[in-house]
């Protein structure tokens, strides 16, 4: 490892007139300890991107000491480079982008400092080496070893050191992936992507249906409240009372209002319940949205009012009856306003998105502004003071930080279900993923459908929309449905009953697991099945094991057919068995069934139908029964 003494730069790289500042930095101040960033889209407005280069080094003192000053100029003209420009693409980069760059180099000369190394130029092979060790044996704030993409991150940075050496005056000399690209050194590969969780199914339907439910139940109560207590505040103050009066004063007024919570009836008492309640709301329309649409948190923040919208019929221009959401996409789009894009709504979804409106048009009037999710910063706001008539508090769009904070904190009014015992933590992601994979899961066929409509392309076809092919997207749902094969054939070589025409076959044949590491070797067999290449096709009421010959919805050589594939086909097809996990799906259908035959009044035609129906439903769970019976007697 070379250790050099300082140098000076050329007085090119070190000049103190830099006008390329102005393009990029708010104040244009070169040599400011701070930077500031111009905002790059709308997603900065409010928060710029700023950058500070009186870091702490381990040999004590700070970066912007005079010891550092030809190291300093040749990180801000290697930042500059990077917003100007990027890497190899050569394309400018965000100030997010940027922001994440100067984290690495931060680590980077953090490291030069620890080893005496005082230029870029002195890192030779064997202080590259060993920065990528000191690297990976980093942990996470969990204690985890960090991931080899994280490793990766800080390669492209010195990949870049090295492509920009000639023109920041200073750089590495040495390829730092020589002959290889920096996720092959860095030991990334499929193994090693970790996708972003979805909500388990048990937990997502509570969350979806507490949401719904608050909105149906509250929003209009508690808009009402939310004025009434404006007016009872701005009442009061009219005469000259001071704060206590008119906190008992609206305390008083709230005490009128009932709300239907899913917790039960609630008698609002104070200002403070009325935030929390508003709180809630908030999350309510943000779960609904999220998970019934499937929004980034991005998208949905950045929503305005008169987003949603009518959809108009392509050839006639008549009402489909449907709704759209109109926003923006932001993720990979270069324009400062992101890409336009709408979004079907339904009905649920339509109805948060006006609730929102109503909830935001104080904070809208009062700033003139058009954003659905305007709040008061927090710490600048007691209670529900945001809402006074004269509230001087600084508004601002919600950021996902402090959307997932509020989530956090309000997910415990919709009682959730446990995970595998223990509480399931939610995030602001999870509503898109676990969007993406209950509709894929059960129609692949229309991948390409759900790929525009999350907004998902390769390139732009025309000035409507566009038709592209999304591979991580297929890859994730590939994944998903792998996992989904192999815990449908747990459940199934592992059940006691099975029902269906198939439900028979598999208890006679399946292997017998027994011993204390049953389980791993059920999850063995489970695994072994779906690397052979027997499909399975799953669904709410049930699995299909699928063979081609014995298909009754005449599907083809691998795979069911989805568009004939529905409960009654099913339930007279040899490859179809229940568990008694889909037992309650076909106990509600016997029910429907009875309530229909009970409706003198109803055609016969209808009559017939139901009478089929409750046929099919009633023998479905004879077979499961009559299985279970057998297994009995072959476990005696």
């Amino acid at each position: 490892m070379s250790r050099a003494a300082p140098v000076a730069l050329s007085s090119a790289a070190i000049s103190p007139d830099h006008p390329e500042a102005a393009e990029f930095l708010r104040g244009a101040d070169w040599h400011a300890c701070e930077w500031t960033f111009t905002p790059t889209n709308a997603l900065e407005l409010e928060r710029p991107v700023r950058i500070r280069w009186d870091f702490a080094l381990p040999g004590g003192g700070r970066f912007t000491d005079a010891r550092f000053a030809p190291l300093l100029q040749v990180s801000r003209r290697l930042l500059a480079a990077i917003r100007r420009r990027g890497g190899a693409s050569g394309l400018p980069q965000r100030a997010t982008t940027v922001l994440g760059y100067f984290s690495y180099l931060r680590t980077l000369v953090r490291f030069m400092d620890a080893s005496g190394i005082v230029r870029f130029a002195d890192l030779d092979a064997s202080a590259l080496r060993q920065f990528q060790r000191q690297l990976e044996g980093r942990t996470t704030h969990q204690g985890r070893p960090v991931s080899p993409i994280t490793v990766q991150k800080y390669l492209d940075l010195l990949r870049i050191l090295h492509h920009y050496r000639n023109e920041i005056g200073d750089g590495l000399s040495v390829d730092p992936c020589p002959g290889g690209s920096s996720g092959f050194l860095a030991g990334v590969g499929a193994s090693t992507q970790r996708s972003w969780p979805y909500t388990p199914d048990p937990v997502a339907i509570a969350l979806i249906r507490g949401a719904t439910n608050y909105l149906e139940g509250c929003a209009v109560d508690l808009l009402r409240a939310r004025e009434l207590y404006a007016d009872v505040v701005a009442t009061v103050k009219q005469r000259g009372h001071n704060p206590e009066v008119w906190r008992q004063a609206s305390a008083r007024a709230l005490q009128s209002i009932v709300l239907t919570t899913p917790r039960g009836d609630h008698r609002l008492a104070s200002a403070a319940e009325l935030a929390e309640f508003i709180d809630v709301l908030y999350v309510a329309c943000f779960v609904v949205i999220g998970y019934l649409v499937g929004l980034r948190a991005s998208e949905l923040l950045q929503l305005q009012s008169g987003c949603l919208k009518p959809l108009p019929d392509a050839h006639s221009g008549g009402d489909t009856g449907l709704m759209v959401i109109q926003g923006a996409i932001f993720k990979r789009e270069a324009g400062f306003h992101g890409r336009p894009h709408q979004w079907v709504a339904p009905p649920p979804a339509a109805h948060a998105i006006a609730v929102l409106e109503a909830l935001s048009a104080p904070h809208r009037a009062r700033t003139d502004r058009t954003q659905l999710w305007l709040r008061a910063r927090p710490g600048h706001h007691s209670g529900a003071s945001e809402w006074q008539v004269d509230s001087q508090a600084p508004l601002r769009v919600l950021s996902s930080g402090e959307l997932r904070a509020l989530i956090k904190r309000c997910a415990a009014w919709f009682e959730l279900p446990a995970h595998e015992g223990k509480p399931w933590k939610l995030s602001t992601h999870q509503g898109r993923k676990t969007f993406v994979r209950f509709a894929a899961l059960r129609d692949r066929s229309a991948l390409l459908a759900l790929a525009q409509h999350l907004g998902h392309r390769e390139r732009a076809i025309t000035d409507q929309g566009y038709v592209g092919s999304d591979y991580r997207l297929n890859q994730e749902i590939d994944a998903a449905i792998l996992e989904q094969s192999v815990g449908a054939w747990e459940q199934m070589l592992s059940a006691d009953r099975l029902g269906g025409r198939a439900g028979a076959e598999i208890l006679a044949q399946r292997p017998r697991f027994r011993g204390s590491r049953m389980k791993q070797d059920l999850k063995r067999y489970a695994r072994m099945l779906v690397d052979a290449g027997l499909t399975l096709g799953v669904c709410d009421w049930g699995f299909c094991v699928y063979r081609q010959q014995h298909s009754a919805c005449l599907g083809s050589a691998t795979a069911p057919n989805p568009v004939r594939r529905e409960p009654s086909t099913c339930a007279r097809c040899q490859n179809f068995t229940v568990t008694q996990k889909h037992r309650g799906y076909w106990l509600e259908q016997v029910r429907r069934c009875e309530d229909l035959l009970n409706e003198p009044a109803l055609p016969t035609q209808t009559l017939k139908i139901a009478r089929m129906r409750l046929t099919e439903a009633l023998g479905i769970l004879r077979s499961f029964d009559s299985n279970g019976q057998r297994a009995d007697v072959e476990r005696r």
